[in-house]
């Protein structure tokens, strides 16, 4: 008997009932936050002048993949998009950041993640999710493996003041320094390759100010090691620091993004934060010395202060009053001024003194902070 075009109709609505619900349900399963594992090659081994052919990358992004699907086809891509001015002389290339929430949709089993550089869905196969991993089919044979987070925060884990700085690499890497405090105040100096330079204050809400700690949380921040380093030359470090009660808890110095993922998903989008706020300028005439990595001295021994922790120290001498109190110098600080000359500021601590200016930042910055307890010999490179 010869079909009739009634029970095509009603095989087109069976299949096509099926697989909505399919989609449905992958809908409701990919819910949640998801860091990228492996790319696992099912090829049979080839050859080609005795080599085998690697499997791709992962279409979506690098080994610091990650993704959180919400709820209305609401889509966070971890890493961040980008968009890139290229120039020939360095201090006109740019890197303007485009931000991480993006829109995702599910369709006929494929995942379709709009990106917000070329303005394009990509799309990748899901294979399945079960359980706590979700598999997507990049290529005949070829699968990108993610596992779903889960993060224990802890309520009670406040900070007081968080404080990012970058060095800079060889190349065009944005140099800067941010601050932000919980009541959501902001002082951002901008050097180089940034889209804004200068020193600047501003203000986020302190949701705002709460969603970036709890970013940073989700990371582990105290079990973090103080210091991540890659195995090359030439690439950027970035500085977290962490004040508590006027004190600094906790500081990570992390080159070359070696860090965890979480770590890096966390810091990317504060150091792009000048690019989404309004800048009133701050009068740079009012700093005591230049804003740059310092280190205290006192005889032949010198304690080194990593970047973001020098910038804390610059936010509290330039948030404090003058006075014409004296004290002992027990440590002094040098830097090379703009006409190269070499300037000294005499510091107890507490009191910092240049020239004929004496601030008074209402504490002792050394001992509070442990600083006394890292001094070392200096040796020929100090």
């Amino acid at each position: 008997m010869k079909p009739t075009p009634v029970l095509y109709l009603i095989l087109f609505f069976i299949l096509y009932s099926c697989q909505t619900n399919n989609d449905k349900k992958l809908q409701k399963d990919i819910l949640g936050e998801w860091i990228y594992i492996k790319t696992d090659d099912q090829r049979k081994p080839q050859t080609n002048n005795n080599h085998n052919i690697p499997p791709p990358p992962p279409p979506f992004g690098s080994h610091k993949e990650g993704y959180a699907f919400l709820e209305n086809n609401i889509a966070e891509y971890k890493s961040g998009y980008f968009k890139m001015i290229k120039a020939q002389e360095r201090e006109n290339r740019k890197t303007y950041f485009l931000g991480t929430e993006t829109k995702y949709k599910i369709e006929n089993d494929s995942l379709k993640i709009f990106d917000l550089e070329s303005k394009t869905w990509k799309n990748q196969k899901i294979e399945s999710i079960l359980g706590d991993t979700l598999t997507t089919k990049i290529d005949d044979s070829i699968f990108a493996k993610y596992a779903r987070t889960k993060y224990k925060i802890n309520p009670d884990e406040n900070y007081d003041q968080i404080i990012l700085s970058s060095s800079g690499c060889y190349g065009s890497c944005p140099v800067l320094n941010i601050s932000i405090d919980n009541n959501g105040n902001i002082i951002y100096f901008g050097q180089h390759y940034n889209t804004q330079n200068g020193f600047y204050k501003s203000q986020i809400t302190k949701s705002q100010y709460q969603k970036i700690q709890t970013n940073l949380k989700k990371a582990d921040i105290m079990n973090l090691k103080d210091n991540y380093e890659g195995s090359w030359t030439d690439d950027e470090t970035i500085t977290v620091t962490f004040v508590k009660n006027n004190k600094i808890v906790k500081s990570i110095s992390d080159y070359g993004r070696q860090s965890p993922a979480t770590f890096v998903w966390a810091y990317t989008p504060i150091r792009y934060l000048y690019q989404q706020i309004k800048l009133s300028p701050l009068k740079t005439e009012e700093l005591l010395f230049p804003i740059r990595r310092i280190s205290f001295k006192k005889g032949n021994q010198i304690c080194d202060l990593t970047k973001s922790e020098s910038y804390y120290l610059f936010t509290e001498i330039f948030k404090a009053k003058q006075t014409n109190d004296t004290f002992e110098y027990k440590y002094y600080i040098e830097f090379w001024d703009d006409e190269d000359r070499k300037e000294i500021v005499h510091t107890d601590g507490r009191y910092f003194k240049f020239k004929n200016k004496t601030i008074d930042i209402g504490y002792n910055f050394l001992t509070a902070n442990n600083f006394t307890t890292k001094f070392r010999l200096q040796d020929k490179y100090d």
